[in-house]
């Protein structure tokens, strides 16, 4: 299938920091893990994701802070996940279009070392500047992964919408 290269749109939101600190303070984060019930695995037999996520339920006080300054994404959202990486996790490389949902939208909450990487049509690997704020608009077929996270490192956050 081809792609299109993917474009980070910067300031997306304005609040990544107040969206963060809710998260960090009241998130109940779920570990993903080969063991647990929750475990990302890109295809059946393959490699399983190490990290958490926060499944927003819509109710949450944290949506009103995530669509303050996006009401027009609110519309159409059915999913709100906000993923954690510390040192040690990564999240294996997959598209998205194998979840089910027509639409995805990858807000980072943080910066910091490159992790997150796509590849384009000759399998090519690119690596994406993670700025706190930005979007990411990628194509719902596009490969991508997030890489270990090393030790030393900041922990990571990024904010998913899903439009199934």
């Amino acid at each position: 299938m081809p792609t299109k290269a993917p474009k980070l749109i910067p300031n997306y939101i304005n609040n990544a920091e107040e969206i963060l600190a809710y998260a960090q303070d009241h998130g109940n984060f779920v570990r993903r893990e080969k063991g647990k019930k929750n475990f990302h695995q890109a295809k059946e037999h393959g490699p399983i994701s190490a990290f958490s996520s926060w499944f927003i339920h819509k109710d949450d006080p944290v949506t009103d802070l995530i669509f303050k300054h996006i009401p027009q994404d609110r519309t159409h959202c059915t999913q709100l996940v906000i993923n954690k990486y510390e040192p040690g996790d990564y999240l294996v490389k997959h598209m998205d279009a194998q979840g089910g949902y027509w639409k995805f939208l990858l807000i980072y909450l943080t910066a910091g070392i490159e992790h997150f990487c796509w590849w384009d049509n000759d399998g090519k690997q690119h690596f994406i500047k993670e700025k706190a704020g930005s979007m990411l608009d990628m194509d719902i077929g596009l490969y991508h992964a997030v890489t270990e996270i090393q030790p030393g490192e900041p922990t990571k956050y990024s904010l998913c919408l899903l439009y199934e």
